[in-house]
């Protein structure tokens, strides 16, 4: 037995144990980005019948490099705007509007309609009563052949196109004279300094839980007035619902969702779309962006109460128990990272570890094992954190409850 081992085992142990009396632990206070759910549901996931039944318990040593943040919610940044356009007015022209040179231009066909394969060199650019056809006024075409050929999943038939930036920003007419079925026509301005900034304030939500949606227009050179903002969020089945911005601050909006939003929903992951149209110095400025989340009904939940198993001198393992409110009987998962102190005094990953097991309605205790094969030779000592505690029905996968930070523990003196 490594004798380093037994005594990072040993402090581990007596540090989580702390002051409080049979090893007894809470868990910290909810924080503002935690999921904790209010109401729990006592339906039982389809699935749940179908999952393995034997329990599992494993862990793994991290290097102690910095991790991602973990609820921070991913914020969308976009320099593109797209439209869905009938064979009708590709042929007549449609108007695209741009404030930098050289916009990437991708038309991709929609549907069975769509016979024929949309071929740059069929497309002809309108601007400033100048007319450019024949592939002029183009670089950097990239035909539907040439896009088979390639690794990205373009649609069937889709075409690109650079405009010339000698051609400068502006608005320009579209025109596809053998259009003949609907296509997104998609607006891509890699030089532009104007971006489409989107977040929500969770990266999941749960029934019951009111979710806000930000959306910024931001230029990095000039200030741009923003004429109109809008949203939907589309739901698994594929349900729409159209969300209404309101001016937060200046050129910042939200979208405030009432806490029956997504009620009567799916479980899965539902898709938001913004679009903002904006003036400023360099003209009319269109700007769409997408981001999702994911959406639950939980059905478990974290009591708040854990505890610690007494260490064992033959089999030196920290176990970490929690105890978890069921309401449906389903196989659920949990898991959590454990954090040490660096000798710069900095808190670093040491191991994570995960569990799982069927339980049936009622209050169950779910542990968490760092043994000798993640700890021994951890650069690492106390104080110790246990930090991204998560609860998951494995029946859906939904996310049932999350921590970021759930243990704050003292050291050893």
């Amino acid at each position: 037995m490594n004798r380093q081992y037994t005594l990072i085992a040993a402090a581990l142990a007596a540090a989580l144990a702390g002051s409080v009396s049979a090893a007894e632990l809470r868990l910290s206070p909810a924080a503002a980005v935690d999921t904790v759910p209010t109401t729990l549901s006592s339906a039982v996931a389809k699935n749940a019948a179908t999952l393995e039944s034997a329990p599992v318990e494993f862990a793994w040593r991290l290097d102690g490099a910095p991790l991602e943040a973990i609820a921070s919610p991913y914020q969308a940044s976009s320099k593109e705007y797209w439209d869905r356009r009938s064979a009708d007015e590709l042929v007549k022209g449609v108007t695209l509007d741009t404030v930098a040179p050289g916009a990437l231009i991708r038309l991709s066909p929609l549907g069975e309609a769509q016979t024929k394969a949309l071929e740059a060199r069929e497309v002809i650019l309108r601007k400033d009563g100048k007319t450019y056809a024949n592939g002029t006024g183009m670089v950097l075409l990239a035909d539907a052949d040439e896009l088979e050929k390639g690794a990205a999943p373009f649609t069937q038939g889709t075409t690109v196109f650079r405009i010339d930036p000698a051609l400068g920003a502006g608005r320009f007419e579209l025109v596809v004279p053998k259009a003949n079925g609907e296509a997104i026509v998609h607006v891509y301005e890699p030089e532009s300094s104007t971006s489409l900034e989107l977040a929500l304030d969770q990266v999941s939500y749960q029934k019951g839980q009111p979710m806000v949606v930000r959306a910024r227009l931001a230029d990095e050179e000039s200030r741009v007035r923003v004429t109109q903002m809008g949203g939907l969020i589309t739901a698994p089945d594929g349900q729409v619902h159209e969300i209404s911005f309101k001016a937060e601050g200046r050129d910042s909006f939200a979208a405030r969702l009432p806490a029956d939003f997504a009620a009567a929903g799916q479980m899965g992951l539902y898709e938001v779309e913004t679009f903002a149209t904006g003036t400023g110095a360099k003209g009319r400025v269109l700007r769409d962006a997408r981001t999702a989340f994911a959406y639950t009904v939980p059905s478990a939940r974290f009591t708040g109460d854990a505890r610690t198993v007494a260490v064992k001198m033959r089999d030196p393992n920290v176990v970490l128990e929690f105890d978890v409110e069921v309401a449906a009987a389903s196989r659920y998962q949990i898991g959590a990272v454990l954090y040490g102190t660096s000798a710069s005094g900095e808190m670093i990953p040491v191991a994570a570890a995960q569990s799982a097991a069927v339980l049936k309605p009622g209050i169950h205790a779910l542990p968490l094992t760092f043994g000798p094969d993640v700890l021994d030779g951890a650069k690492a000592g106390a104080p110790w954190e246990i930090r991204d505690l998560r609860l998951v029905n494995q029946a859906d996968m939904g996310l049932q409850e999350q921590r970021v930070q759930a243990l704050t523990l003292d050291g050893v003196r």
